[in-house]
């Protein structure tokens, strides 16, 4: 290695094996090896000196050897929450081995003191801080903290990503980007406390350039854009959307999309004849809860004041398919909130339902306010054992175990009186289950995951 030249190992994190965000039996179906491809790491890729020498390993796909860490001059990796047991275990493997590692990803730049072992943090998104981490690399720096500002990264300069390091096959679906943030404000949401409420938009020809490289490279099918809210800044989008559309027929429909929106999109039938006519098939649509004032309670106003169910029609109307999320474990749920919920995606036919136990992320208004009101478990945003589910299944398992408790061991627990709450074991949590939350949860769109922090979702999205 020379100051010029590096030989850079990207490894995404694998995703905890029981997982149900794994989609198991969907790959199998489709012959993939996992869901989403990692944007994240790829865009920081695309961020380093063309000098430098660079490999992938998802550790999701494939087998990360003892050759690939040999051959490794710097090791970058980092994810989201369900990727952090193995972040930890790639960093220690790293420091085993004398290899210096760098994380980053909107796990460490929520939580970058479970991240102590690293020998680099990058904290916020890539594009405004990588040359001050490329710079202190190539003056001899063995370790440092480098934190971008949030909110205020501008997109315009961000690459296209290094889709040829991809082994495109492996994948069901890959993913682009086109803004960043969220005008809403969700009290479970991290997307604004990590992008901020003024979404950000790359340019016309930014998108294109990077449809463009995968097209080039062969790949065919499903794009998935994993921007946190598509429609956030409508004006943009709509100047998109025919310069899409054109490209699309100019190439003979290579792809068809689908995206994560909020469920305002069903008010503009001129949106969503744009977004069928590029190719559109399918929306991901945050509903939550069919309960008003659990919805007022999350600070989910938009999802009131109209009917969900005509809302979902209004989108199939277009042709396009809604895919839907939904929460338990909020303060306000009364007895009947399955039923409830149960009714809603009968009443809807949402084909598609992810139902997740409310969660208490570090970096969200929620978690706030319940450190505040002392309902968090100390060390609560303790790192979790690898493969004992993720922050929904484990939660279930605890709960189960809790039925079995001690006499005279402390529950505590989220939700009315009334609610079907999750109780959780202090003391076994933190034990052996140190995601620790009083409140068992449900994050962000985990499908569509990468490094999206450190470089640009799924969430994923």
């Amino acid at each position: 290695m020379t100051v010029d030249t590096c030989k850079a190992l990207m490894i995404f994190p694998r995703f905890n094996t029981d997982s149900f965000w794994n989609y198991r039996a969907t790959c199998e179906l489709k012959g993939a090896r996992y869901p989403a491809a990692p944007l994240g790491l790829i865009t920081v890729a695309a961020l380093l000196p063309q000098s430098w020498e660079m490999r992938l390993v998802n550790r999701n796909t494939e087998t990360l050897t003892e050759a690939d860490l040999e051959w490794a001059d710097l090791v970058m990796t980092g994810g989201m929450l369900f990727q952090q047991p193995d972040t930890l275990r790639i960093i220690e493997m790293c420091r085993a081995r004398g290899r210096p590692v760098v994380v980053g990803g909107p796990d460490v730049t929520s939580t970058p003191n479970i991240y102590s072992r690293a020998n680099f943090r990058v904290l916020g998104e890539a594009e405004e801080i990588m040359d001050d981490f490329v710079a202190a690399w190539q003056n001899g720096a063995e370790q440092g903290v480098f934190r971008a500002p949030m909110g205020q990264t501008d997109v315009t300069k961000s690459p296209v990503p290094r889709f040829d390091l991809l082994k495109l096959e492996d994948y069901l679906h890959v993913g682009i980007q086109f803004s960043r943030g969220c005008p809403f404000n969700c009290e479970f949401c991290d997307i604004i406390e990590l992008y901020g409420r003024v979404p950000r938009t790359k340019t016309n020809e930014q998108v294109l350039a990077e449809l463009n490289t995968l097209y080039a490279l062969g790949y065919r099918g499903h794009v998935d854009f994993v921007d946190d809210n598509l429609i956030g800044n409508k004006k943009a989008l709509k100047k998109f959307l025919p310069a899409l559309q054109s490209w699309m027929h100019k190439k003979k429909f290579p792809f068809e999309f689908t995206t994560e929106a909020s469920i305002n999109l069903a008010d503009d039938p001129e949106l969503l004849s744009a977004l069928a006519a590029a190719n559109f098939f399918g929306i991901f649509v945050g509903i939550e809860s069919p309960d008003t004032d659990t919805l007022v309670s999350m600070r989910k106003k938009q999802n009131t004041r109209r009917s969900l169910p005509e809302s979902v029609y209004k989108i199939y109307s277009s042709g396009i398919v809604v895919f839907a999320g939904f929460i338990v474990g909020f303060d306000s749920e009364k007895v009947g909130t399955a039923e409830g919920i149960i009714e809603c995606i009968e009443d809807a036919a949402i084909p598609v339902c992810a139902v997740g136990l409310l969660y208490a992320l570090s970096a969200t208004q929620l978690g706030r306010r319940l450190l505040r009101e002392g309902r968090l478990f100390s060390g609560h945003d303790a790192p979790s054992p690898q493969d004992e589910g993720d922050q929904c299944t484990a939660a279930v398992y605890v709960a189960g175990c809790a039925r079995l408790r001690p006499a005279g061991v402390a529950l505590t627990c989220c939700g009315s009186p009334n609610s079907p709450a999750i109780l959780e074991d202090g003391t076994r949590l933190r034990d052996s289950q140190s995601s620790g939350f009083a409140v068992p949860v449900y994050v962000e769109r985990p499908l569509f995951a990468s490094w999206p922090i450190l470089a640009t979702s799924d969430r994923f999205h």
